[in-house]
């Protein structure tokens, strides 16, 4: 089954006791919060130790139904992770008895949350965990085929794997671990592959072969299309960047732009699936990767997160880019968004419209206008003496009257009237964002087409 939502939606990945609390209070507070910010997925564990401790105890659900069902009356989608190993089995799985109990786990999750669970991942990083290839594709198996067997509509994602080198005892690199995957017969058994494309210290642009992301776009996609899963997603089920703690960390300011790279890299390819971001606050356990930190307070990924994820149109069905409007001419206007501008040979006026506009000045002089907010504006053939002009929107809605922007150059934007410039020489874009009420969100994202390095002279304010 080919099953696509819309790439770069934004989700929270969350452990399952992080959640639960210590009250039914506090946990709501939390996934109040994750209403606020937009999150359109949770993923979240279903521990197979804590449900049947025993293998002759039956299962208790009694934990994972107060989550999952506070989860469920916000309306958050979920993605279940049937994780870890119990007791009375081997921890890596490689006897037939075990594989066939993981199925049986998997067909008492399904059918206990058919109607709350459509998504469902199968391990957790399971290339690192001893697990051989072979084993994990019996396991991924008994878990297809007993979750379709409850709901045929159900999606069944393998487990995220992680980006970590071939190392000759217990560890698999990701892609090695896809392609023995495949020999061993899993194609038929998922309907998307999940991996963790962590990249920290380095940003998602960065072509680096040992970069998270790279070994995405380069290993696991193209391992899946030389197989025929061309056509199936890459849900990245965990992603984010360590900002405090020991070993190897970012800035806050990093965490944030890698943050908003992921999903603009993510919404360019329909092979990308949505983005888990590890995780919502910190804790002992991990410290340093919360949007949150341990007292709560939100790092700047929490407002760039909450900025992206209430603008990507929810949790529905991949959105076609085809565009409603194309327009040809001299001085050219936009309309309710998802237009084509496109300038001719001329000093062209092209007036953007409400958002995921797509604008071509032509040769000349070109002015590209923007009155409005909007996300995700594309100029297409940026030259010299072209301008941006922002003169019709006030850069601090703080303020009585219209204020003018200030250029930050490639700066975090901190206050209200900050406009700054991003170049991704990787992939080759160059964003213009802003920031109008100093919420540390940005309400202005315009994407150039090639690396450019811009000045105050190519605007208008």
């Amino acid at each position: 089954m080919v099953v696509q939502v819309k790439p770069g939606q934004l989700g929270i990945a969350t452990p399952f006791g992080e959640l639960l609390g210590n009250s039914t209070a506090e946990m709501e507070r939390e996934l109040q919060d994750y209403v606020e910010m937009g999150v359109d997925w949770i993923r979240i564990d279903i521990h197979w130790d804590l449900v049947q401790p025993t293998a002759n105890g039956g299962f208790n659900w009694t934990l994972v139904d107060r989550v999952f069902n506070a989860i469920e009356a916000k309306g958050i989608k979920i993605t279940a992770v049937l994780n870890d190993t119990p007791d009375w089995v081997n921890d890596n799985l490689s006897s037939w008895s075990d594989q066939q109990a993981f199925g049986r786990f998997a067909a008492a999750a399904a059918a206990r949350y058919d109607t709350v669970v459509d998504h469902w991942e199968i391990f957790n990083e399971q290339n690192k965990a001893g697990i051989t290839p072979q084993a994990y594709t019996e396991m991924l198996k008994q878990a297809y085929t007993a979750i379709k067997a409850v709901d045929a509509d159900d999606v069944v994602i393998t487990g995220g794997t992680a980006a970590v080198p071939s190392t000759g005892n217990g560890m698999w690199g990701a892609v090695d671990y896809l392609q023995q995957m495949y020999a061993a017969g899993a194609k038929g058994y998922f309907d998307a592959v999940g991996y963790h494309p962590y990249t920290f210290p380095l940003m998602p642009s960065n072509n680096a072969a040992w970069n998270g992301w790279q070994i995405m776009e380069d290993g696991i996609r193209q391992t899946m299309v030389n197989n025929g899963d061309g056509d199936k997603q890459i849900w990245m089920t965990e992603f984010g960047a360590k900002t405090t703690g020991g070993g190897v960390t970012v800035s806050a300011a990093d965490a944030a732009q890698m943050l908003r790279e992921a999903v603009d890299l993510a919404q360019d390819n329909a092979w990308a699936g949505p983005i888990m971001w590890f995780s919502y606050q910190d804790s002992t356990y991990e410290p340093g990767f919360g949007l949150r930190d341990g007292n709560g307070n939100g790092r700047e990924a929490y407002y760039v997160f909450k900025d992206l994820a209430n603008k990507d149109a929810g949790s529905g069905q991949l959105m076609s880019r085809e565009t409603s409007n194309v327009t040809v001419g001299k001085t050219i206007q936009g309309t309710n968004g998802n237009d084509v501008l496109q300038g001719g040979s001329g000093n062209d006026v092209l007036n953007a419209g409400g958002g995921q506009d797509t604008l071509g000045g032509g040769a000349g002089a070109d002015a590209f206008v923007f009155g409005q907010t909007g996300l995700w504006d594309r100029i297409i053939d940026w030259n010299d003496g072209d301008k941006i002009d922002l003169s019709g929107i006030d850069a601090n809605t703080d303020w009585s009257g219209t204020q003018d922007f200030r250029l930050v150059g490639s700066k975090w934007l901190s206050a209200a009237g900050d406009l700054g410039v991003y170049a991704s020489t990787a992939h080759n874009k160059t964003y213009v964002q802003a920031n109008l009420d100093g919420d540390k969100e940005f309400e202005i994202s315009i994407v150039l087409n090639g690396v450019h390095q811009l000045d105050a002279a190519d605007f208008v304010f």
